[in-house]
């Protein structure tokens, strides 16, 4: 089968089209023949070696297509049967093997669109942060770095749903200030400055929540701008720089929290707690109540492509990968 292999750490130029046997379906796993695929940061932090990724390696971690094997003890799925997985890596192939907990059937309509292959991150990752670790209310100011990002997309509009006021996010250029304006942001900021701004604006307040995939100096100056009783979650490390967490004297001098969470980690030790939100995922998504936002779709060919956007921070919602039909 055709796949993207990654044989060295490095640049987008690392990124190559190779051919590799087509994985098989063990017990409790589902084959898949793979129409879409997404693109992730997490597949970026593996490229670079920052990741899980050991070379040579695929990488992908979730996709939509039809279900081509099953493996033994699997149940409630069928050959044929349009679906969408989480997959634990090596998904940006023709052929991707899934835990069945983690693979989820969809209508017709919704795995002919690129969407299918592009909701089983973000939006689940989205659902958890704002209704079970940040633990949001509806009187909460919450503030979401990389707002135009596939998770920040999805984190304004599971707010509108949830009856939330509209998110306050950062954003790197006037393009993607449009792009998070028309999923549903309230005001918007520029990651150089961001704190003094909103310290002006909340007559030095704070926030009561902030959730960063960034780290570095972002998560530094959001810490400062926290409200009592607020709470960051971290969600990444985009920036590469060392974390940064503050002790927990300084925490408790300033009556504030800080948590992590990872939807990856998350599935590969609890798949369970993860189903349900996959589920909810796939229902907001196929009943038209969310849009994943998909804004490039590229054949398989093109990986390196569609890694130089991330590299040249240029993405703005999701990167998909139109897989095509699998070859008999």
């Amino acid at each position: 089968m055709r796949a993207v292999v990654i044989e060295e750490y490095g640049g987008p130029e690392v990124v190559r089209i190779g051919e590799r046997p087509a994985p098989e379906a063990g017990p409790g796993e589902v084959a898949i023949a793979v129409r879409f695929a997404s693109m992730n940061y997490t597949d970026v932090r593996n490229r670079m070696g920052h990741g899980l990724g050991r070379v040579p390696f695929v990488p992908g971690v979730e996709v939509s297509g039809r279900v081509l094997a099953l493996g033994p003890g699997v149940e409630g799925l069928s050959v044929g049967q349009p679906v969408c997985a989480l997959t634990r890596g090596s998904a940006h192939a023709e052929v991707a093997v899934s835990p069945a907990a983690l693979t989820v059937g969809l209508t017709e309509d919704l795995a002919s669109r690129p969407d299918s292959g592009a909701l089983l991150v973000t939006v689940p990752l989205a659902l958890i942060l704002l209704r079970r670790a940040s633990h949001v209310t509806p009187d909460d100011v919450v503030l979401v770095h990389s707002a135009a990002g596939g998770v920040g997309t999805a984190l304004a509009q599971v707010a509108a749903i949830d009856g939330l006021s509209p998110l306050w996010g950062t954003i790197g250029s006037g393009e993607k200030a449009a792009f998070a304006t028309a999923h549903g942001y309230g005001p918007l900021f520029p990651y150089d400055g961001f704190e003094k701004e909103i310290a002006v604006r909340t007559g030095g307040r704070g926030v009561d929540v902030v959730l960063d995939p960034i780290g570095g100096a972002v998560r530094r100056a959001s810490f400062d701008i926290l409200a009592p009783f607020g709470r960051l979650v971290t969600y990444s490390n985009a920036s590469g720089e060392p974390e940064v967490i503050p002790d927990s004297e300084w925490l408790r001098a300033r009556c504030i929290a800080c948590g992590g969470i990872s939807v990856g980690q998350l599935s590969g030790k609890t798949p369970e707690l993860v189903r349900p939100w996959l589920e909810e995922a796939v229902r907001l998504v196929q009943q038209g109540a969310l849009e994943v936002g998909v804004t490039d779709v590229l054949p398989l060919d093109a990986a390196a492509t569609a890694h130089r956007l991330y590299a040249e921070h240029r993405v703005r919602g999701k990167v998909v990968f139109d897989v095509g039909p699998t070859p008999g």
